[in-house]
């Protein structure tokens, strides 16, 4: 069967399906503490007992300073090592982007620091 790579939301008589890799995908999902998803190493403990509790998928947040600590400078390895280990755990993954502020309030998360910068 053919089918497109991309998750996408199909129109049905009266509703829309997630369709992932060609089928009907029903999330069952499990959703992870702000910076949890940043740390491999935490995550490693937390694989299985995803897999435990039924799900196969996975809600994690990445911040915008986990990948870009400084102006230009990008820095996708812990965001790639988790990817990777929940593929190899067979868990999909919604990831939550956190811009300047986590949750909209910046008493939680202090912005990307080269953001705030002034020049004169």
């Amino acid at each position: 069967m053919a089918f497109s790579g991309i998750p996408h939301l199909r129109q049905t008589v009266d509703s829309k399906q997630l369709i992932v890799k060609g089928e009907p995908f029903l999330i069952l999902g499990g959703e992870l503490q702000n910076s949890s998803f940043s740390s491999p190493e935490y995550m490693n403990d937390v694989w299985d007992k995803l897999i435990t509790m039924n799900m196969n998928t996975v809600l994690g947040s990445v911040s915008w300073e986990q990948i870009e600590p400084t102006e230009g400078n990008f820095d996708f390895k812990s965001l790639d090592h988790v990817l990777l280990d929940a593929r190899a755990h067979g868990l999909h993954v919604v990831l939550l982007w956190f811009g300047s502020f986590k949750n909209g309030e910046s008493a939680i998360s202090k912005p990307v620091e080269f953001l705030t910068l002034t020049t004169v």
